[in-house]
């Protein structure tokens, strides 16, 4: 009895006619007021549209109507979250936890909206407490990881989930929520992660059902294309700037694209991304079956992954493959596995020729870089260098805290050692951590940095804000083998000159891409004593310091990393050449 009503809706809700799909949806929910399909719908359109009074108010009255039923104060606890509302939220998430102590989910959510009012070190110790006292327990171990995570204890994450693994070897959300961390700690050999991750592969395709249906594209090899952009981040985030050119420079004679949006949120930049696509879906309440229907019924031709094995990513679509052509590109900094995706898109700097038994795709070389760079608005002019009004060189690093192990910190204090009066300054979401950062205070003090050289700030407010603070670095470091990426071409973009080391594997050479392509590859080390040697020597010469701050804005901008159109053509002649192998073999195979 639900469907035709939802049915009725799915028309208005796909061409953002809200208003239109709410009254349908008002109009049933009045009958059935606890109705949770019709409610859940409701309040998620309500919600996207900022009615949050009204949703507030719907969700409470079915609630009284089954006031033990835990997926209603859920419901309210998500709304409150929705309208930023973190403590409101909390106290829902607790109440469904009264009613169900069974189920840790909404304890979950509790320590997430903790964690967004601010509450970093109670949220932190429910998750430890939660773990300890639940051993075994896959969602206490994801929860605890993942706060883990947040407060940038990478040493602490990595053993965790290396423990759950032994436990579970064949536990895919496990084995998932290593293979980026395991990336990020020093001395794990790439055909390792590779291994994990051809693994992680199989485990999804074991879960997946087969879809063993031809594809009815036409197979015309000069004829437009419809593209599908798969991501959770079509919103102000780092993959979202890189993405944009893209999508927005794409030859619509030619092509025709749809974005699949895996995330509750949107924002202007979501808004932006829209009005250059041809359709906008919203994946987020849409099971995986449903979404490889979606998307065999738009007639995608070539299907692309932004986002890999991470957070909100939708990888299981892509096994069940509802495009003929599936690439992953970007969002995710390794192979992911799968043997029904067909390419991987690098450059030669990241992935070098040699480098392909590291992938289970074929390995597309973009020329130039694999990246297409928007510079943000709100930058703000480049300041000089610090150091002429300091009187000491600060280095300077605003990776994500995970990416800095310990084996990285050493190699920092070595250097803030070495150079006389330099500072340290660490900025990251984990350092708004009491806890976090008392521990990097320890760590750089028991190696002989005090604590008066060394700055450790949690995130900024905006995005202008957070650019200005590169006003206070002299030098930038990459870590590794993990490097920065939108960080390097911000630092750069500040005028900052960044120094990496060249690594053995895509995440361990994005810096050399990033800086060869700039023009500065003479801060390129080889090794970690290199790296020393490079830092020191780039601190010890003011001039060249200088020089960098007042020409790398420009040296970024004039790069191919800017070339927004010509990037996009070459990806699209990537696309058309895929598209008429497939054509070929749909000729001579009509099964594909």
């Amino acid at each position: 009895m639900y469907d035709p009503i939802l049915m009725q809706a799915a028309p208005h809700v796909a061409a953002g006619r809200y208003p239109q799909a709410l009254a349908i949806l008002r109009r049933a929910l009045d009958k059935s007021p606890a109705n949770y399909v019709f409610l859940d719908k409701t309040v998620d359109l309500l919600c996207k549209t900022k009615q949050f009074d009204q949703a507030a108010f719907l969700v409470e009255r079915a609630a009284k109507l089954a006031p033990i039923d835990r997926k209603y104060m859920m419901l309210a606890g998500d709304v409150e979250m929705q309208r930023e509302r973190f403590g409101a939220a909390a106290k829902f998430f607790w109440k469904a936890f009264e009613i169900d102590p069974t189920d840790i989910e909404p304890l979950r959510a509790g320590c997430i909206a903790m964690y967004q009012d601010g509450k970093f070190e109670e949220a932190m110790g429910t998750a430890r407490q939660l773990y300890n006292s639940r051993p075994g327990d896959l969602k206490a171990i994801a929860l605890y990881s993942g706060f883990c995570d947040l407060s940038g204890d990478l040493n602490e994450m990595v053993r965790v989930l290396l423990l759950a693994l032994e436990r579970a070897p064949s536990d895919a959300a496990v084995l998932s929520a290593l293979l980026l961390p395991l990336t990020r700690l020093h001395g794990v050999d790439p055909k390792v992660v590779f291994q994990h991750h051809v693994r992680m592969g199989q485990l999804v395709s074991e879960m997946a059902p087969a879809d063993n249906r031809p594809h009815a594209n036409v197979p015309d090899p000069e004829r437009p294309l419809r593209i599908g952009y798969c991501s959770q981040d079509f919103r102000n985030r780092s993959a979202g700037h890189f993405i944009e050119p893209i999508i927005a420079n794409h030859d619509k004679s030619k092509f025709d694209v749809t974005l699949y949006h895996n995330m509750i949120s949107e924002d202007e930049l979501t808004a932006r991304l829209r009005t250059h696509a041809a359709r906008y879906i919203d994946t987020h309440r849409i099971d995986d079956k449903k979404m490889v229907d979606f998307i065999r019924n738009d007639r995608i031709d070539i299907l692309v992954d932004l986002s890999g094995h991470t957070g909100m990513g939708r990888i299981v679509p892509f096994v069940l493959k509802p495009a003929p052509i599936q690439y992953t590109y970007m969002g995710y900094p390794n192979t992911t596995g799968l043997p029904t995706m067909d390419f991987r898109i690098v450059d030669a700097f990241t992935d070098p020729p040699g480098s392909d038994h590291l992938a289970t795709e074929k390995l597309v070389r973009m020329e130039g870089s694999f990246l297409c760079y928007t510079p943000p608005p709100h930058a703000g002019d480049v300041a000089p260098p610090p150091s002429v009004k300091n009187g000491y060189v600060t280095f300077g690093s605003f990776n994500t805290h995970t990416k800095i192990s310990n084996h990285v910190l050493d190699l920092w204090a070595k250097l803030v050692v070495a150079v006389p009066g330099s500072r340290l300054f660490l900025k990251s979401m984990a350092l708004a951590m009491p806890a976090t950062r008392e521990r990097v205070f320890a760590y750089l003090g028991a190696r002989g940095v005090e604590r008066a050289r060394v700055d450790l700030e949690g995130e900024t407010k905006g995005k202008s804000e957070h650019m200005q603070m590169y006003a206070r670095i002299d030098v930038a470091l990459d870590p590794w083998p993990y490097n920065g990426t939108t960080t390097t071409v911000e630092a750069m973009y500040m005028g900052v000159p960044v120094v990496t080391i060249a690594g053995n594997s895509h995440v361990s050479r994005v810096g050399v891409s990033l800086l060869s392509n700039v023009g500065t590859p003479e801060l390129i080390a080889s090794d970690e004593a290199d790296y020393l040697k490079k830092c020191a020597a780039l601190a010890a010469d003011q001039a060249k310091r200088i020089e960098l701050r007042g020409k790398l804005r420009e040296m970024v901008t004039s790069s191919v990393l800017c070339d927004h159109v010509g990037f996009t053509r070459r990806l699209e002649a990537h696309y058309r050449q895929a598209w008429r192998d497939w054509c070929a073999r749909k000729k001579a195979d009509p099964s594909l």
